[in-house]
C-alpha cells in the first residue's frame, strides 16, 4: 500500500480514530520513510479489539508471536492490542507509532524485512540532517544516468543523444518539470519540504539561469538525491516516468 492507499483502507474501515494507533511499516509510509507496506498494522484499544473481533470475519494471523493474539481482516489491516501506548505522534488526525519505538520493535523483532527498515531509518535521519546541496549533488547524478539510459534506448546517433539531452537536464527544464509535478499534487508533502529547504538554502547565483529556475532544479535534483540516499528507487522511477512522459 503507498501512502494514498493506506488512507484510502482507514476511510473505508473507519474505525474511531482515538482507540487505535497505526504502527511499524504503515507508520514509516505515512512518515515519508518508505514509499509502500504490504498491510496496516494497528494496536487498539481492548474495546475496539472485541468490536472487530464481533463485527468482521477475522484471521488469526500465525505469524505474529506475541502476548496478544493479532487478527487480519481481509488481509488489510492487522490489529492487535499489544504496543497500545498513550505515546503517539499525529499525522492528519491518525495516532501512528513514535519513530523511536518503530525503532525498538524492529531492533526486538529483528527480522530480515526489519533489519532492512531499520537501514532505510538511518539513511533517512541521515537525510534529514544532511545539506540540501549535497543531496542535489547525488541527486544530480542518479537524474542524469536516468536520462541517458532512457535516450539511447530511443536515439541511435551522438548527436541526436546531446540534443535530446537538453530538453530534461537544463536547469529551464528541471525548473518546468518540478513546476508540473507540484501543480499537478504528485508530490507527497514529505517530498514538498525536502524541495522547499533546497529553495530556500542560500546559494550563488547561476551564471547561466535565473535564480527562481535555478533553485527550482536544485530542488528536483535534491528530491531525487533524497530519495536515492533513503533507497526509494520505485518513486525514483515514477517521479523520472513523469519526467520523460513513459
Amino acid at each position: 500500500m503507498t501512502e494514498k492507499e493506506i488512507y484510502i483502507t482507514l476511510e473505508k474501515y473507519n474505525f474511531p480514530k482515538d482507540e487505535f494507533i497505526i504502527l511499524s511499516g504503515a507508520a514509516l509510509v505515512m512518515l515519508g520513510i518508505k514509499h509502500k507496506t504490504n498491510d496496516i498494522d494497528i494496536a487498539v484499544t481492548s474495546e475496539l479489539y472485541d468490536y472487530l473481533l464481533a463485527n468482521y470475519n477475522c484471521e488469526e494471523d500465525n505469524h505474529i508471536n506475541n502476548e496478544c493474539k493479532a487478527y487480519l481482516i481481509n488481509n488489510e489491516i492487522n490489529f492487535g492490542r499489544l504496543y497500545y501506548t498513550e505515546e503517539y505522534d499525529i499525522i492528519n488526525g491518525y495516532k501512528i507509532q513514535k519513530l523511536s519505538d518503530i525503532i525498538s520493535l524492529k531492533q526486538n523483532l529483528n527480522r530480515p524485512k526489519d533489519k532492512r527498515d531499520l537501514q532505510i531509518i538511518d539513511n533517512y535521519l541521515k537525510a534529514q540532517n544532511m545539506n540540501v546541496l549535497n543531496l542535489a549533488y547525488l541527486g544530480d547524478a542518479v537524474y542524469e544516468l536516468y536520462i541517458r539510459t532512457f535516450l539511447i534506448k530511443h536515439y541511435a546517433t551522438v548527436k541526436d543523444l546531446q540534443s535530446e539531452s537538453i530538453k530534461y537536464v537544463s536547469a529551464k527544464a528541471q525548473s518546468n518539470f518540478l513546476t508540473q509535478m507540484i501543480n499537478l499534487n504528485f508530490l507527497t508533502s514529505k517530498e514538498l519540504n525536502i524541495v522547499k529547504r533546497a529553495r530556500n538554502h542560500k546559494s550563488h547565483k547561476s551564471k547561466s539561469t535565473d535564480i527562481v529556475t535555478y533553485k527550482k532544479s536544485t530542488g528536483l535534483e535534491a528530491l531525487i538525491g533524497y530519495l536515492a540516499l533513503i533507497e526509494n528507487n520505485e518513486r525514483i522511477e515514477e517521479i523520472m516516468k513523469f519526467i520523460v512522459g513513459d
